[in-house]
């Protein structure tokens, strides 16, 4: 399976309130590196999400929030749009989250979980961490 595309979810993974997630700028860094698109998903409006995420220096590809679709997770929704706008099959995407929603709404999609912490096809413990899943399943370069 090839991996094209991150969707990272904003809460309690790219940020945390007000500050950055640990490793969130070097992980949308090394997947622009890397030619793998990247998304921020977001339970909330769109945009206030994309003004923490410009002042934190944190810039994927693509930001879709709930008020760009019909149903938050765990519905895939969100998931569905990002991988619309980014033109990738949403099973060629690596879902980054924390919580039981984000799991759920990636095997809602069809895209394979990692879990910051939390039980998932894959568990990590730093964003990082999720370059060896891409890399291991041939994301794209």
């Amino acid at each position: 399976m090839q991996l094209n595309a991150a969707l990272i979810s904003v809460e309690g993974v790219l940020a945390d309130g007000e500050a950055a997630g640990p490793g969130a700028a070097e992980l949308i860094a090394a997947l622009d590196e890397r030619g793998v698109a990247s998304a921020a998903l977001t339970d909330g409006p769109s945009a206030p999400a994309r003004a923490l995420l410009e002042a934190l220096g944190i810039i994927p590809h693509v930001l879709v929030g709930a008020d760009d679709v019909a149903k938050p997770r765990p519905a895939p929704d969100l998931l569905f749009r990002a991988c619309e706008v980014l033109g990738v099959p949403p099973w060629e995407s690596l879902v980054i989250g924390a919580t039981e929603s984000d799991r759920r709404a990636a095997e809602a999609a069809g895209g394979l979980f990692a879990g910051l912490n939390a039980p998932g096809a894959f568990t990590i413990s730093n964003l990082p961490e999720a370059l060896a899943i891409l890399d291991g399943a041939g994301a794209s370069r």
